[in-house]
């Protein structure tokens, strides 16, 4: 059963070029490469946060290539809570199974973060949950 502990962070390779830096994502050899649904890319904005969600059969793979962002995870059937920070010094890949609630909050000093999503299915709207930040 996917749960919280599921959770694993793998460091990326940031490749150092004089014109502009190269920075892994995600190769079809990685071991939390399942199989591909879709990419999508979320901005948010200084000071704001994002969530509650949760996904039933969604597998996500989280990087922030700009900015900072605090990720919060809860699972509720265990009661555990996991903090863990991503940005562009922290840089890799976040692998978070199905069924754990999830938020994050751009902590950015100057400027918005950009999160990106490499997922293992197609969003559909009958697939996750939301609920309000102050209910958990």
């Amino acid at each position: 059963m996917p749960s919280i502990d599921n959770i694993k962070f793998y460091k990326k390779t940031i490749i150092s070029h004089p014109r502009g830096n190269i920075m892994h994502y995600i190769k079809n050899n990685d071991k939390n490469f399942i199989k591909f649904g879709e990419v999508y890319f979320t901005w948010i904005k200084k000071n704001k946060f994002k969530g509650w969600k949760f996904h039933k059969r969604m597998t996500m793979n989280l990087t922030v290539p700009y900015g900072n962002v605090r990720f919060l995870f809860y699972d509720e059937l265990s009661k555990k809570k996991l903090v863990f920070n991503l940005s562009e010094k922290i840089y890799g890949t976040l692998y978070v199974p199905p069924k754990v609630w999830f938020g994050f909050k751009n902590i950015s000093k100057k400027k918005d973060s950009l999160v990106v999503n490499f997922s293992n299915i197609i969003h559909d709207k009958n697939e996750s949950l939301n609920k309000d930040f102050k209910s958990l």
